[in-house]
């Protein structure tokens, strides 16, 4: 028997102050004429701690749930939080938040995954054409040499004899509470029967993000008399809450942080394992 476990996460977000912070991440100090005093380590706020405890505690339940078999990890887009929204970051600059992203991956690779994909996230957080993710796995590669450490726009991977598509943007997962999954829907069909035409199996496994919050949706379409069964995933954030989030998703009450695991057994995806920890984000008062 063949099992593959493959780990996904996303929208890590790291250098913004509600974003995913290593605790052991080191950044120079600087003084007045420019020149370095020494390095330290960012100090995490409350919001970071959570993220930090629940990242680390996933990632020991995941590698424990593949016992000895092999974990591939994928890194799906927003490793950095980017310099076009400067309200709240740790660091603007360009260097520091390479730095936090390797960090942000190092107890990844600290586990000895069998390998570790990066897929490039949104211009706006990654310093535009996926400049974060590039630059990390340049890092990456070079601290990990024994661990095959590749950067994908849009991946369609063979991970443990499944076909997996893997790409950062995807469909939204919705404006309301009973809408939830429809457009995912929408795009799932969409996409299967645009290989379907062509004369192509579609995918066993799709995955986004981009949307921080987690949908899984599977659809079966007949053609020709065949069957073919599609799962698809939009993976949940790393990261808390922004104002420009709060304003694009119109004030949600609650926020889902999480890493997800597909399990592989012999060519055939047996289950979607979402780890996931859904938090109020609204202040409470009694008056």
């Amino acid at each position: 028997m063949k099992r593959t476990i493959l780990a996904i996460c996303s929208d890590l977000h790291g250098g913004h102050r509600h974003g995913l912070l290593n605790p052991e991440t080191l950044l120079d100090e600087i003084d007045e004429r420019g020149n370095i005093i020494e390095q330290y380590h960012p100090p995490l706020n409350k919001i970071q701690e959570y993220l930090w405890e629940k990242y680390t505690n996933w990632l020991s339940e995941a590698f424990d749930y593949a016992k000895r078999d092999e974990v591939v990890f994928v890194l799906n887009g927003d490793l950095t939080a980017g310099n076009k929204y400067k309200q709240l970051l740790v660091s603007d600059r360009l260097a520091d938040q390479i730095i936090i992203g390797e960090a942000n991956a190092a107890p990844i690779y600290a586990r000895k995954p069998k390998a570790v994909r990066l897929i490039k996230g949104t211009g706006a957080h990654v310093f535009d054409n996926g400049s974060a993710e590039i630059l990390i796995a340049t890092l990456l590669k070079a601290a990990y040499p024994k661990t095959s450490t590749r950067v994908y726009d849009h991946a369609l991977m063979e991970i443990g004899g499944v076909d997996v598509d893997i790409s950062h943007h995807g469909p939204p997962t919705g404006s309301r509470e009973w809408l939830k999954g429809n457009e995912a829907r929408y795009y799932l069909r969409s996409l299967m029967l645009q290989e379907i035409v062509v004369g192509n199996i579609p995918p066993r496994l799709v995955f986004r993000g981009h949307y921080h919050d987690f949908i899984e949706e599977t659809l079966k379409i007949k053609h020709d008399g065949e069957w073919y069964t599609s799962t698809l995933v939009i993976t949940p954030s790393l990261t808390f809450i922004t104002d420009y989030a709060r304003m694009v998703m119109r004030s949600p009450n609650r926020v889902t942080h999480g890493i997800v695991l597909a399990e592989l057994i012999d060519g055939e995806l047996l289950r979607v394992v979402p780890m996931l920890q859904t938090v109020d984000i609204r202040s409470k008062e009694s008056l």
